[in-house]
């Protein structure tokens, strides 16, 4: 039995250490990824990574994700919700003004594949 929980917690692992080799490896080359009420919808592995490394390397170089308050696993897809903070380099509306540091709620849903290659991943909040 596929761990998709494991393999969600590697994930965030990975994107809050900036290795995006490793976030590569799970995440299927056609993701379908959105974030709701930010307008932002992507369809491709490398777009996302593009945007996951500009994030990481200039807007908010120290954002990451606080462990989940909660997790949950149906199946192949697993709920997250926790916190995600950093500190905006720039003004960076809907996150915070430059220099400012921000704490957003979100919930995290990620389907996987039965492989465990993540194939959408919808974030809120």
């Amino acid at each position: 039995m596929t761990d998709f929980a494991g393999i969600a917690q590697r994930l965030v692992s990975a994107y809050n250490a900036k290795d995006f080799g490793a976030m590569e490896q799970i995440i299927a080359p056609d993701i379908d990824f959105a974030h709701f009420n930010r307008d932002f919808v992507l369809h491709d592995r490398k777009s996302l990574i593009d945007v996951l490394r500009l994030f990481a390397e200039t807007l908010v170089p120290d954002r990451h994700f606080l462990e989940p308050e909660r997790a949950i696993v149906h199946g192949k897809i697993v709920i997250r919700e926790g916190y995600y903070v950093g500190t905006a380099t720039q003004d960076l509306p809907g996150f915070a003004p430059a220099g400012r540091a921000f704490k957003l709620k979100f919930c995290s849903v990620m389907r996987f594949d039965d492989e465990g290659l993540l194939v959408e991943w919808k974030d809120y909040g």
